[in-house]
């Protein structure tokens, strides 16, 4: 018969539990030992028990139980679950979702930029090439007193100075006198005056200044003065002499006749300079003239490039047809016995309009233009040269001139009428439409969205882009 198990491991009914015979081995902290269902503590202190009951002991206390819970089968036993290998649980990855979210919100949001986008319309407008050459002569007149449809022009005046330093050989002393420029009124005759050689000129302090040789002041034109600008020194020497821009010289000489006295006078734009008397450092002939011609050089750049700056939408400046006035000012001391040389341009810049001069190129040309309808590209490119025999007196009398060089004629589009045309049409009208504006040389279009077929009925929804043509490289 099979020993129960379970009946030996319980005490002994009334008596103590016998005492094993030896300390109990220790118990490895992995191993835990469970007590079975209703089964009571064992008591290590009691007396030790048979070598059976140890042995049968052995078989059930003895059983070591792993850190993971064993299984529990449903008659209650103790027995260890069956091991398999752990298969990873089927997670669905969450990367391709938002992969997929991202992709579907790229698109959608590709859609609405192209659904939204406005409809333009691009636009070549016509164009010609232009070649001047010496048999193209143009005119322009003083604001103000041009003929209707003339070309007219502005004089602006500028000054720019200069400086350099130069060696000296030593000091010399110095006695000069001022010098400047002057412009003469005729507002007394239609005919010329005649004023002789060292005709005075007198400041409102009394200072004297004179003409070196004789002029003819122009008769006045109408209600239009007649004007000469000549040059004038002063009668003495002295920097008492360098007077600034003086409104009104009279002429002591014509004090007999009370209405030439008021009628024949003349004014100057800029001061009176070179007036000097006292010791002055003494500069090599030949260094004085490079280092002149060296300023008077960048001056000449610094006027070009100011010229051409005002050429814009609304202006056009020739720098060619300035008239610019160099004056040598006094010299100063530099330290190290050095002097420095000073060098100033006086630059008189007639200005024209942009349109009516574009207006006068075309017609030049033979080419069809109605005002503001065209405009030149490429006249920073272009060398004008005055046609007239005499320097002109710029403001007062007509400007001729030539041009050399090419430029290209573009016409204007009216972008707003363009726009209010289109504006509720079809596609299917959009030739038709831009054919009637005679400045358009090519057009193209893009209606958004993409599925309608015609154009937005609102004007100003309707971008129009001016596609100029590119200038022909020389």
């Amino acid at each position: 018969m099979a020993k129960d198990y379970f009946q030996d491991i319980l005490p002994p009914q009334g008596g103590p539990v016998p005492k094993p015979a030896s300390k109990p081995q220790a118990i490895p902290q992995a191993e835990i030992s469970v007590p079975l269902k209703n089964e009571s503590p064992i008591d290590m202190g009691e007396p030790e028990a048979s070598d059976a009951s140890r042995e049968n002991a052995r078989s059930i206390r003895n059983i070591t139980v792993s850190s993971r819970p064993s299984r529990r089968t449903p008659m209650g036993d103790m027995r260890e679950a069956p091991t398999h290998p752990t298969r990873p649980p089927r997670i669905l990855s969450r990367w391709w979702i938002w992969i997929a979210a991202g992709v579907s919100v790229a698109i959608l949001g590709i859609l609405l930029l192209v659904a939204t986008r406005p409809t333009t319309v691009t636009v070549t407008p016509r164009s010609q090439i232009i070649v001047f050459d010496a048999s193209s002569e143009f005119s322009a007149y003083p604001g103000g007193s041009a003929p209707t449809g003339m070309l007219t022009y502005t004089v602006e005046t500028l000054d720019f100075e200069d400086s350099a330093v130069v060696t000296t050989t030593g000091t010399e002393r110095v006695d000069e006198k001022a010098h400047g420029k002057i412009t003469v009124v005729n507002n007394y005759s239609s005919t010329p005056v005649k004023l002789i050689k060292n005709t005075r000129f007198e400041t409102p302090d009394g200072l004297i200044f004179r003409i070196l040789s004789e002029v003819n002041v122009p008769g006045k034109k109408g209600t239009k003065p007649g004007e000469l600008s000549v040059e004038v020194f002063a009668d003495a020497s002295g920097e008492k002499y360098n007077v600034g821009p003086i409104a009104r010289f009279t002429l002591p000489g014509l004090k007999n006749s009370s209405a030439m006295y008021a009628d024949v006078y003349a004014r100057s734009s800029e001061g009176m300079v070179g007036g000097f008397v006292g010791e002055r450092p003494v500069i090599d002939p030949v260094a004085l003239q490079s280092a002149k011609a060296e300023i008077r050089g960048r001056l000449a750049e610094k006027v070009r490039a100011d010229a051409l700056s005002r050429t814009n939408e609304t202006s056009v400046v020739l720098p060619d047809l300035a008239l610019i006035t160099y004056t040598t000012l006094p010299s100063t001391e530099e330290a190290g016995g050095a002097a420095r040389i000073h060098e100033k341009v006086r630059v008189e810049m007639p200005i024209f309009p942009a349109e009516p001069f574009a207006r006068t190129i075309a017609r030049g040309i033979s080419a069809d233009a109605e005002e503001g309808s065209v405009m030149v590209k490429g006249i920073p490119t272009l060398t004008a040269t005055s046609a007239g025999a005499d320097v002109p007196i710029l403001g007062s009398n007509t400007l001729n001139f030539t041009l050399a060089g090419s430029a290209q004629l573009i016409w204007n589009v009216d972008t707003q009428a363009l726009g209010e045309a289109l504006a509720g049409r079809g596609e299917d009208a959009f030739q038709a439409i831009v054919g009637g504006f005679p400045g358009v040389e090519g057009a193209r279009a893009r209606v958004q969205p993409f599925w309608k077929n015609s154009f937005p009925e609102n004007s100003a929804d309707i971008h129009i882009n001016i596609e100029e043509p590119a200038l022909p490289s020389a």
